[in-house]
């Protein structure tokens, strides 16, 4: 894999239809930059950071994210299927990183143990998605599909899951007091506690 950008610094810099699709770059520095339809497939960032950035329609599919940090970043449109969130590095004194993630596809991805409040999705495809024990206290999730995802001694509170469905989130095994559900899509809580609900 060949070296892109490693080591420099980049501000308020626009990128369009950028391809560093299985390239490495180490130690670059991303401020208040926007990327356009780039293709970030199966790269490897590597103790990067990203703050202030905007991606616009752009692929992370499989992408390494090992030590980079993130923060105040919005994904719109964007693909970001298999990536292990819990490789970034992830400040312990704030914790809310600002992350918004607008009708993107993160399907497969891991955010296991994570602090993530405040914590931003609508209208995503979340498809077997670990947030088992995260902590999503006022986080909003709304809108998105939320098949096979994972949560345990998730920290729920507050979060607000307004028009979201297919989760499965056992009410005895998850922190979820001011949380906020469909009034439809709430029943599905209720299987956790083996109610039977007829008609």
């Amino acid at each position: 894999m060949s070296q892109w950008v490693s080591e420099s610094e980049y501000f308020e810099k626009i990128f369009n239809k950028l391809d560093v699709s299985s390239s490495v770059t180490e130690h670059a520095s991303f401020e208040e930059c926007t990327f356009n339809h780039c293709n970030f497939t199966s790269a490897r960032l590597s103790h990067c950071k990203f703050t202030h950035c905007t991606f616009n329609h752009c692929n992370f599919s499989i992408a390494e994210i090992m030590g980079s940090r993130f923060y105040e970043i919005d994904f719109n449109e964007c693909k970001l299927s298999g990536i292990d969130w819990t490789r970034a590095q992830w400040p312990t004194f704030n914790l809310d990183p600002e992350l918004r993630f607008n009708k993107s596809i993160l399907t497969h991805s891991a955010f296991f143990g994570l602090k993530l409040q405040g914590m931003k999705m609508d209208e995503c495809i979340l498809h077997e998605v670990d947030f088992r024990e995260c902590d999503l206290a006022g986080a909003e999730i709304v809108n998105c599909d939320l098949a096979g995802s994972l949560f345990h001694n998730t920290d729920l509170r507050g979060a607000n899951f307004t028009d979201s469905w297919d989760f499965q989130i056992d009410v005895m095994n998850n922190l979820i007091a001011r949380a906020k559900f469909s009034r439809q899509e709430a029943v599905s809580l209720l299987e956790s506690l083996g109610i039977e609900l007829v008609d």
